[in-house]
């Protein structure tokens, strides 16, 4: 069996990432979404293309004002909400990627 992930855009790709964190990196943590979610950025940066991070962060915020004053970035927010548990928290970050997309 083979499994064909396509994604349209940065945010389908965290969610296939969040779907199956371990084929990405054996040792996942939350880090590794920010390194995904950085370098994806500067390639669009590279084709002069418009952030797309920049509109998921501004949707999650208006989700969760409170996390707008914090200095660490969004996904480090949602396991302090988990109790730590990366599985809760990634099935968060789930429910936050499909509210977007359901909203974009």
């Amino acid at each position: 069996m083979t499994i064909v992930l396509q994604a349209r855009n940065m945010v389908e790709h965290l969610r296939h990432i969040c779907e199956r964190p371990r084929m990405y990196a054996p040792d996942f943590s939350l880090s590794h979404l920010l390194i995904f979610i950085q370098g994806y950025e500067v390639a669009l940066g590279d084709v002069a293309l418009p952030s797309q991070h920049e509109r998921l962060r501004e949707w999650i915020y208006k989700q969760q004002p409170e996390w707008r004053q914090s200095s660490a970035w969004w996904g480090d927010l949602v396991p302090e909400e988990c109790a730590g548990d990366l599985e809760r928290a990634l099935e968060a970050i789930i429910k936050l990627l499909d509210g977007f997309l359901a909203e974009n």
